[in-house]
């Protein structure tokens, strides 16, 4: 008996040595996903390597590991590189001091020919409240700006690309100040859209996943994060670290209408540092005409 106790015991300890640890501090995947769109046409195929909720905080995400996975995300050839928000550790159990600029400069080593690009995730702001309150740029907002890194709040740029232009759009947050989705945002779909001139294709970079199903045709693929995949996944499920109980989107990829939606599992963590069947991951879209 005490020794079916004993095992048990030491089973538990290793499994939360894993989940507290081992995931969350020391893998790294890369996840893949393939996107062959006809609106696409004869454009040269296109790289997008993502950089998705860091939260990065000793002793999880050392500014040294920032630097870590900046360097393997360089290595995977981006054409277009992608921050999409929550830069900073979003749970209390962190220590030593780190600013947003300081993670923030570690990421402008993130390169691609056609640039990088970013928008803002909620805890962005909720990192910041009075500048949520004054809808006046956040710390994280500010940095990115200092690092030159074009942030697209509710517009859109024009990318040339081999074989022919697209569009890239950027929301700003959806929930800057509250974690409900039905609870109103800085987010104006119709304001980002409202700069594109012509019917190229538009890749739309959207913090939360939620508005996917009011999406339109033209924005074929849309990317975004926030979820962390759930940090703890069994199966298809995610059944314990959910960002709101009527989430929908929760990982992966998801298709209609002839539109892709690609969830980020993320690298950090938000409540509780802790990872099992979710590790930290780079993701990885490859573009190409149908």
């Amino acid at each position: 008996m005490i020794w079916a106790l004993l095992i048990g015991l030491g089973a538990l300890l290793l499994a939360l040595f894993y989940g507290f640890w081992v995931e969350p501090a020391w893998r790294l995947r890369i996840k893949r996903y393939d996107v062959a769109h006809p609106g696409w046409g004869g454009r040269a195929p296109l790289r997008i390597v993502v950089i998705s909720d860091l939260h990065a905080g000793a002793p999880h995400i050392p500014l040294s590991r920032v630097s870590r996975i900046v360097r393997k995300a360089n290595a995977l050839n981006p054409d277009l590189a992608i921050l999409l928000g929550d830069y900073a550790a979003a749970h209390r159990w962190t220590w030593g001091q780190m600013t947003k600029q300081q993670i923030i400069d570690r990421l402008a080593a993130f390169r691609a020919p056609l640039g990088t690009w970013a928008v803002l995730g909620n805890h962005d702001w909720w990192q910041d409240e009075q500048a949520a309150r004054d809808r006046r740029p956040c710390a994280a907002q500010i940095a990115l700006a200092q690092a030159s890194i074009p942030h697209l709040d509710n517009e859109s740029a024009r990318i040339d690309h081999a074989g022919g232009h697209f569009w890239l759009s950027g929301l700003a947050d959806q929930r800057p100040l509250d974690i409900d989705p039905d609870v109103e945002g800085f987010d104006d779909l119709e304001a980002a859209l409202s700069t594109i001139t012509d019917d190229a294709p538009c890749i739309l970079l959207a913090h939360e996943p939620d508005l996917f199903p009011h999406i339109p045709a033209q924005v074929f693929l849309t990317l975004s994060g926030h979820t962390h995949g759930g940090q703890i996944r069994l199966g298809n499920r995610s059944p314990i670290i959910m960002a709101a109980e009527n989430e929908v989107f929760s990982y992966g990829r998801y298709e209609a209408d002839g539109r892709t939606l690609i969830v980020s599992g993320g690298i950090g963590c938000s409540e509780l540092p802790v990872r099992v069947n979710m590790p930290p991951e780079i993701t990885v879209i490859q573009v190409t005409g149908a």
